[in-house]
């Protein structure tokens, strides 16, 4: 697969020798642990070579029932690299990206290029501070519309990153909701898949995965909630949940792994922009994990763009708890 680059608005695409210091990495790798990732399995590494950090795709923690191509661990990987971008952002580093660079190592997913530094670069720097306010939210979402501007600014962080976000009106929700549902019935009988979940899902963890604090409440009646825990016993309540949110399909023109991994880039962005407006995201993307329901999807947004996420987006009508990180000593592999 050839490497992609992608440029961020107004770079120079400048390098430096200098290296990184050690606090500097640990502000960069920090942030890049807080990206989301299916079950929350971080599947990434990372290797610093002076100025540039690379981020490795770690197959021990892909999942290899849910996710057998890894097209969601290159998500998930797209997302860590972005927040890497925004930290170095707010250090004074202007960045550039290269997407599956060395065919000589395809382990390696993405490699950031870090400029010298100069004052914080504002397009992304702003971002910062949702890092650690950003999680995924899987409770019931208020009535309140969102204002049209936000969605554009939402559209926009999408386009950034050569995706499209496409939102679905009543009509192609219903259907969406009869695949999930249907989706969410064959799942149940899928021996494999739960007891795959089952090693990620519930109990308390102390570092990734998700505790059962955060899966939120389960619904009373059909809703478009994905419940992590279907197929073992749950102790959460029940509530009652919105009966139509807003449901964007996160797509890229391109099938494959760097078109995967831009995915991730134009996720992330969406997702802080969203939390920087205190909304609340969580994903339905079981129906992607198939392939026949993915081309489904596909024809429910047009036919022509690959569907990569599906988002539910509102604004939360209470709170759950934000998911365990590794530490970032736990995911580093070099310093050159």
């Amino acid at each position: 697969m050839p490497a992609e680059q992608l440029t961020m608005p107004g770079d120079s695409g400048g390098r430096t020798n200098a290296a990184l210091t050690e606090d500097e990495v640990e502000i960069l790798l920090t942030a890049a642990v807080h990206a989301p990732s299916q079950h929350n399995t971080q599947p990434w590494r990372f290797e610093v070579h002076g100025p540039v950090i690379d981020v490795l795709i770690d197959e021990e923690r892909v999942l290899p029932i849910e996710d057998p191509a890894g097209r969601a661990a290159r998500i998930g990987i797209g997302a860590a690299a972005f927040n890497i971008r925004v930290a170095a952002a707010m250090l004074g580093h202007d960045t550039r990206i290269a997407v599956n660079p060395d065919p000589a190592r395809p382990e390696v997913a993405a490699r950031i290029f870090l400029a010298d530094r100069s004052a914080p670069v504002p397009e992304l720097g702003s971002l910062y501070g949702e890092l650690r306010r950003r999680h995924t939210y899987r409770g019931p979402l208020l009535s309140h519309p969102i204002a049209p501007k936000i969605l554009h600014r939402l559209d926009d962080a999408a386009d950034a990153e050569r995706a499209h976000l496409h939102w679905l009106d009543p009509a192609t929700s219903a259907r969406l909701h009869r695949l999930l549902e249907r989706t969410d019935t064959e799942e149940l009988r899928d021996e494999d898949r739960i007891h795959e979940r089952r090693r990620w899902i519930g109990s308390d963890r102390s570092d990734d995965g998700v505790q059962e604090s955060a899966l939120g409440s389960l619904p009373d009646l059909p809703a478009f909630v994905r419940d992590l825990s279907a197929g073992f016993d749950t102790t959460r309540d029940r509530v009652q949940y919105e009966t139509f949110p807003m449901i964007a399909v996160l797509s890229t023109s391109e099938e494959g792994a760097v078109a995967w991994t831009r995915a991730g880039l134009a996720l992330e962005q969406v997702l802080l922009v969203a939390t920087s407006y205190n909304l609340a995201t969580s994903f339905l993307n079981q129906v992607l994990e198939h392939s026949s329901s993915r081309h489904e999807v596909r024809d429910l947004i047009g036919g022509h763009a690959w569907p990569q996420m599906i988002l539910r987006i509102g604004y939360p009508a209470t709170s759950t708890d934000p998911t365990p990180r590794r530490d970032w000593h736990d995911t580093f592999d070099h310093w050159f």
